[in-house]
């Protein structure tokens, strides 16, 4: 056995351990897991544990999807969950408790279309010399249950990095900080953001499959922090739509031997490496919007002339373009995502971008100045446009698996349906009295 393995069968035989979580994410990014005895796990772990297939592909209500490929097409099925031993995690809301991400396999293969399997397949693919760095932003609004059933912000007012603020959320991030050690999330910083509760906690960077893990664990733990204040933390990209969205800015930095591969001679310019990134991001930034907004509440984030990418730009330390080098050591801010998003696929798609930019060596536009709405192409501002530019572009289906954006668009489309079968009070306001 291995060393990871060796350490989750100790840690799972602590007397104190009773209860394992067998955990993965489904395509929304949601955790999704099974509770298993701690004897349970030890006896059976080798061969697996059965999970309902189609569980990834249903929409964040639950809704099924048709079409997806792992609902009706295999008879509602089951898969095997196998166990990923270096994950094993104490859960620090649960003493008693273990969790451990799983690798997902059918009939005896491995799922591609897993979202994390996703990810390991375009990591697979970097036939370069470059080692990939990322590190990830996470926007989310602290919430409170106000009179009538409502969610009210922690705090009030516009404030960002307000000292007194900040202050206000002291117990939340206090507690934050003390589970998060135990869960193995390395938390750097928060700041409040602009937004009425809107906060931002950052976390140290890492390997591309690393990262996702960790920002899937955050978003896991900032909920169960809430909860334990009966606050309810949301990365809903926009919650409210007279304050800012938010957004997941994720950063990746590459290097060669040691050496920032993105860096150019001078402090605005990349290198051919850094050039090429860029050009593949700008090749496929509509169909990374469709990975990045995966929600029709995700679209109202994008305004023109903000800080929220409008268009397919990039620029030397321009917070307006959808690809920001920042000023410094060298990488690349990708700002299209929102809060919302599943990072196992964001991270996916803007590498496999990456990648094939480096590979047909694709040169970019040239850098924006200032704003660059009306100077550059627009993103696609529906679900509807950004999902057909995901399932025809070629190369990224290539990149991410037909199965899995079979499976994807297929899920957001149920969501869509959802959406549009759903009577608003807006409706009944407009049109109950004037048609």
């Amino acid at each position: 056995m291995s060393n990871a393995t060796d350490r989750m069968i100790e840690t799972i035989q602590d007397p104190a351990i009773e209860h394992v979580f067998i955990e993965m994410a489904d395509v929304n990014g949601i955790s999704r897991s099974k509770q298993l005895t701690a004897d349970t796990f030890l006896e059976k772990w080798e061969d697996g544990f059965a999970m309902n297939l189609v569980m990834l592909a249903q929409t964040p209500n639950n809704h099924v999807p048709e079409g997806s490929g792992l609902g009706a097409e295999i008879g509602h099925g089951d898969g095997v969950v196998h166990p990923i031993p270096e994950t094993t995690t104490r859960l620090p809301w649960r003493k008693n408790a273990v969790r451990v991400l799983c690798t997902v396999f059918h009939e005896g293969k491995r799922l591609s279309c897993s979202p994390r399997a996703v990810l390991e397949s375009v990591l697979a693919l970097n036939d370069s010399e470059l080692e990939f760095y990322v590190g990830s932003e996470l926007e989310f609004y602290l919430l409170e249950e106000g009179p009538e059933d409502e969610y009210v912000p922690a705090t009030g007012g516009d404030h960002e990095c307000v000292s007194w603020a900040t202050e206000e959320v002291a117990p939340f991030y206090d507690r934050l900080v003390e589970w998060a050690g135990d869960y193995g999330v390395d938390l750097t910083t928060l700041h409040h953001e602009h937004g009425p509760g809107q906060l931002e906690v950052l976390f140290d960077y890492g390997r591309p499959l690393e990262q996702a893990d960790t920002t899937f664990d955050f978003k896991r733990l900032v909920k169960q922090v809430g909860r334990s204040f009966d606050q309810w933390p949301t990365f809903m990209a926009k919650p409210f739509a007279d304050r800012s969205g938010s957004g997941y800015h994720l950063h990746v930095s590459a290097f060669n031997d040691g050496e920032n591969a993105f860096k150019g001679d001078t402090a605005r310019s990349l290198t051919e490496e850094g050039r090429y990134f860029v050009g593949g991001l700008m090749e496929h930034a509509d169909a990374l919007t469709a990975l990045g907004t995966p929600s029709i509440n995700g679209f109202k984030r994008f305004e023109p002339s903000s800080f929220v990418p409008y268009t397919a730009s990039w620029g030397y330390d321009n917070r307006m373009t959808a690809v920001r080098v920042p000023s410094g050591e060298v990488r690349m801010e990708t700002r299209i995502p929102s809060a919302d998003a599943n990072p196992y696929l964001v991270i996916a798609g803007i590498i496999a971008a990456g990648l094939d930019g480096l590979q047909r060596e694709l040169e970019p536009p040239s850098p924006s100045e200032g704003d660059p709405t009306g100077d550059r192409p627009e993103l696609p501002h529906s679900p509807e446009l950004s999902l057909r530019a995901l399932e025809t572009d070629d190369v990224l289906v290539d990149f991410l698996g037909e199965d899995f954006v079979q499976m994807f668009t297929v899920s957001k489309r149920r969501e869509l349906q959802a959406f549009r079968d759903h009577v608003t009070d807006w409706e009944r306001d407009q049109y109950v009295k004037t048609v």
